[in-house]
């Protein structure tokens, strides 16, 4: 399994929210944000402006737009900056039922968007998620680096816009897949800017995707930072240097890190034994992995498995 399928497969969803909606100007509205979510915005028709109160930045988004913000952002979003705005909240108290769309607004020009949020189900930091900015903007042409991802949307919209036998499980898979394509297209967007950082980065880097690789592949090997640097080709303190800079954070930390990912994949799958956690994972005795899994997830092994899975 590639590192991204890997990190992808850590990351699953617990809930979906979805709503088409079609506005007619003016029109403005305060969307919250929701720690633990990640929201979108998928424009259908029309156009529309999007802001963020701690940010200077607005975003004007076209038909065939997608805006994701997978760290549950709350935005403003507007026909035009001078429309008033109004609290989401106030004005929608409820998800519209499905099949029905929801309308709002002065009765002026239309806009469509397929709105929505799905809450990730995750134990411990992903280092993909973690990895992801606050708002991930896609133009049309950017989305031509996933072909498919048109026709996904368009899926997701149809079977949001129905009430068919089926729907709820569809709409559920089409979001994964959604998250998925995004994610790759956002990838393939900033994959060659010298100024990006983090695990997407790291996985377009020659040498550390492929230390990456090595780490996801055998987590419980013996690694160190000069056993790593000698498998990409690279002195020990070149291999140091490039993985903090791009990863920001030292070859040792994300191997730890990743091997609790593991730890916690193990529990989920009713491993009880903290000894055969520890072994599988790489540690020589259970005082160093219950050590190091306190750091990274801030609880016992015994105790963060009790509360989280009983």
């Amino acid at each position: 399994m590639d590192c991204l399928s890997d990190a992808l497969n850590r990351v699953r969803f617990k809930s979906y929210i979805h709503c088409n909606s079609e506005f007619t100007a003016p029109w403005g509205l305060r969307m919250p944000g929701f720690a633990g979510h990640a929201a979108f915005l998928v424009m259908l028709r029309g156009g529309c402006l999007v802001s963020f109160e701690d940010s200077a930045t607005t975003y004007s988004l076209a038909a065939g737009e997608v805006m994701l913000l997978p760290r549950g952002s709350g935005c403003i979003i507007q026909d035009q900056a001078s429309s008033e705005i109004v609290d989401f909240l106030k004005v929608q108290t409820g998800t519209p039922p499905r099949g029905e769309i929801w309308h709002y607004g002065g009765g002026g020009a239309l806009t469509s968007i397929l709105m929505g949020c799905f809450e990730f189900d995750m134990h411990i930091k992903n280092p993909l998620i973690e990895s992801l900015p606050g708002v991930i903007y896609l133009k049309g042409d950017q989305l031509k680096s996933e072909p498919w991802l048109d026709t996904t949307l368009r899926f997701l919209a149809s079977e949001t816009a129905n009430n068919r036998p089926g729907s709820d499980i569809l709409i559920a898979r089409l979001t994964d897949m959604f998250f998925i394509q995004v994610v790759r297209a956002f990838m393939m967007q900033h994959k060659d800017c010298d100024k990006t950082t983090g695990f997407l980065k790291g996985l377009s880097d020659p040498e550390i995707g492929h230390a990456l690789r090595l780490i996801h592949e055998t987590p419980s090997a013996p690694w160190t930072v000069a056993t790593l640097a000698k498998q990409v080709g690279l002195s020990r303190t070149a291999f140091a240097v490039k993985f903090a800079q791009i990863l920001n954070q030292t070859p040792i930390d994300y191997l730890t890190a990743w091997r609790m990912q593991e730890a916690v994949s193990l529990m989920e799958k009713g491993e009880e034994s903290t000894a055969a956690i520890s072994s599988a994972v790489g540690y020589l005795s259970e005082a160093a992995f219950a050590k190091a899994f306190k750091r990274e997830v801030g609880e016992a092994p015994g105790a963060f498995r009790r509360k989280i899975f009983g």
